[in-house]
């Protein structure tokens, strides 16, 4: 089922947060999905660095806005300043990733060991009732929101999308990598770079980064969740290959079919597979 590793993060991190008095402990919750392709040593480098340097950069971002007011930031925002900075320090994070993986290989290339290895990076985080979104390639991320029908006063699911896929053929991506000198060529009906990668913004795949191959995130703006905002999925997109997203929620919402001893996310992984999905399989289910 999986051919390469796919790393899923899911914590509560205790970071530092700036507020008018200086920096005190705060709570925010990171989820995130590696999926890798062409080896397995991008995403595992990914997960392992991911926590330690976000609250790197968060840290150094609040010290270095301390030492900008002297210590005393009486005109602030909590609230605007420390999202900010979880914002910037989230972006940091995932540019600097990839930058220590192109390090990386190209040490490994000196010495004839050449890794051809990139990740997707889909990054959730969760703060005081809001949520931002950082993605890089194809995985994905989505709410699953409380809808009372109409009529007949029932229940159910609805998904709402929160990560767009970055494949070449997209016009802005195409733009960019055509502008570097590469080319989207289709294979067997795939958009592909140069050939070769189905993706048009990868960490890693260092042989790619000067034809527009790129690591730099996208991220949606702080959301505040809804009081019926019920589940966040973030998820490989291997699932979506016999899935839905409604699909996903609805099966969250009734997973009757599933094992009573599987959590949700086995449940949506164990589903997608029997119903035929080949590729890697990860998903994270936190409720809200």
């Amino acid at each position: 089922m999986c051919t390469v590793t796919v790393l899923t993060t899911a914590v509560i991190s205790i970071i530092m947060i700036t507020r008018k008095s200086g920096l005190e402990e705060g709570k925010v919750g990171v989820m995130a999905v590696f999926d890798g392709h062409g080896g397995k040593e991008a995403s595992e480098m990914a997960s392992k660095l991911l926590l330690d340097y976000f609250y790197m950069h968060a840290l150094f971002s609040s010290y270095k806005l301390l030492t900008q007011y002297k210590g005393v930031l009486p005109l602030i925002d909590d609230e605007i300043t420390h999202l900010k900075i979880l914002k910037e320090a989230l972006l940091n994070t995932i540019q600097e990733i990839d930058f220590k993986f192109s390090q990386a290989s190209r040490i490994y290339e000196a010495f004839q060991k050449k890794i051809f290895s990139g990740s997707t990076a889909t990054v959730a985080l969760l703060v005081d009732g809001k949520i931002l979104i950082a993605n890089v390639g194809d995985s994905k991320a989505l709410l699953c929101t409380k809808k009372i029908q109409s009529g007949n006063m029932t229940t159910s699911l609805s998904v709402t999308k929160l990560t767009e896929d970055h494949h070449p053929d997209r016009d802005d991506e195409r733009a960019r990598i055509e502008a570097a000198g590469g080319s989207v060529v289709s294979v067997w009906g795939v958009p592909r770079v140069n050939r070769i990668l189905t993706l048009s913004r990868a960490i890693g795949d260092v042989y790619l980064k000067r034809f527009g191959v790129i690591a730099v995130p996208q991220v949606t703006g702080w959301q505040p969740l809804d009081a019926n905002d019920r589940f966040l999925v973030v998820s490989s997109d291997g699932v979506f290959e016999s899935l839905t997203p409604q699909d996903v929620c609805d099966l969250i919402y009734d997973s009757s079919s599933c094992s009573p001893l599987s959590s949700l996310g086995d449940c949506i992984v164990n589903t997608a597979f029997e119903k035929g999905s080949m590729d890697n399989l990860s998903v994270i289910v936190v409720p809200l």
